[in-house]
């Protein structure tokens, strides 16, 4: 999975949190982006109602992103072992959520 997507989990009251799940990439010379099997996952402010921009930059310069552990909408990394085994990297996901979230990831 290369581009971010959107998807609700439902948490354990039976309402549902939309989020954002972002793959980490790395820049490979030879194949450009790939995957390094880890994943941030972010509120989704808007639900279904927004669109995700996609589309590769057109420009080389670095991006400005907001530090994980400033960003009031990160939630937290699920990291894969390349063997379809994950980890949880915060604390803000009930176990049931982090597992709904794998599940899709490993599915896409």
């Amino acid at each position: 999975m290369t581009n971010p997507l959107q998807l609700s989990l439902v948490k354990e009251d039976g309402t549902k949190r939309n989020v954002i799940v972002e793959p980490v990439l790395e820049r490979n010379d030879k194949k450009g982006l790939q995957n390094t099997g880890a994943y941030r996952i972010y509120k989704d402010a808007f639900g279904d109602e927004s669109t995700l921009f996609t589309e590769p930059l057109e420009t080389m310069e670095s991006n400005t992103r907001m530090p994980d552990n400033i960003n009031p909408d990160y939630l937290g990394k699920i990291v894969f072992d390349g063997q379809s085994n994950w980890a949880y990297h915060g604390d803000l996901l009930s176990l049931d959520e982090q597992k709904q979230a794998a599940t899709y990831i490993l599915r896409y």
